[in-house]
């Protein structure tokens, strides 16, 4: 499958995501829970030169940019682009941010001018060959890359992606041409980078399944399938690389 055919398909559905947004209408909220795992991660960042791969509307990048970062925000979608440049103007006109609307494959962007590469569900929409050069290129020596990602450990979570979705009623979210990531990536990164470390930030099983199949009917079933998975994530943590979310630790 040609790149360039799977990139036209992810900048065709991001754009169409982003003409339904109003930059104006979407002032920065607080962090949520998956965006907070990633701040902590992140550490001290004040006057590092930062990388939002796959900044999409803009959120993380603000983030980044209200704690000192000097951050430069790459999307595949213009229209993405757009949508976080009209974030910041309205919102944050003093943030030191750069906006690029390219893959990262083909950014454009110096080599070795990044302290720091970081995302949120975006590895998994990557060309794991080209993909991986381009972050490991990006990064300074020492440099570090951190993303928030899905993860394919749990195998009834692969049959239910790959048999299920988009079937009986199931929504199929995101585009044909993602994947759950899995062993194999994580060997390739291995060959590449200094250190890989993976972190099981939560165990999203059943709060996935409340999500697909039952669709957050009822509070009730909300509470208990998000206090199920905070209980086998407290109580069962070897069960944790079989829940549906990793955070990926790269060093070049």
């Amino acid at each position: 499958m040609a790149l360039a055919d799977v990139h036209e398909r992810e900048r065709c559905h991001h754009d169409e995501l982003a003409a339904g947004l109003d930059p104006d209408l979407m002032p920065p909220r607080d962090p949520d829970r998956f965006e907070r795992t990633l701040l902590e991660t992140f550490g001290e960042i004040a006057g590092m030169r930062v990388l939002d791969l796959g900044c999409g509307d803009g959120e993380l990048s603000i983030q980044l940019a209200d704690r000192g970062a000097e951050v430069t925000a790459l999307d595949i979608s213009p229209g993405m682009i757009e949508v976080a440049r009209g974030r910041l103007e309205r919102f944050r006109p003093g943030a030191t941010a750069r906006l690029v609307a390219a893959p990262i494959e083909r950014s454009g962007l110096e080599p070795g001018s990044f302290d720091l590469v970081v995302g949120k569900w975006i590895l998994h929409h990557l060309d794991r060959d080209e993909g991986t050069e381009a972050v490991h290129q990006l990064l300074k020596p020492g440099g570090r890359g951190i993303f928030f990602e899905n993860h394919a450990g749990n195998p009834f979570l692969r049959f239910a992606r790959k048999h299920l979705a988009g079937r009986f009623g199931i929504p199929r979210l995101g585009t044909v041409d993602e994947h759950l990531l899995e062993r194999s990536d994580y060997e390739h990164w291995r060959m590449r980078f200094r250190s890989v470390e993976l972190v099981w930030p939560d165990f999203h099983f059943f709060g996935l399944l409340n999500r697909q199949v039952l669709r957050y009917r009822s509070p009730r079933l909300n509470r208990w399938s998000a206090g199920l998975d905070e209980w086998v994530f407290d109580h069962l943590p070897a069960l944790r690389p079989y829940g549906y979310h990793v955070i990926v630790r790269l060093t070049k």
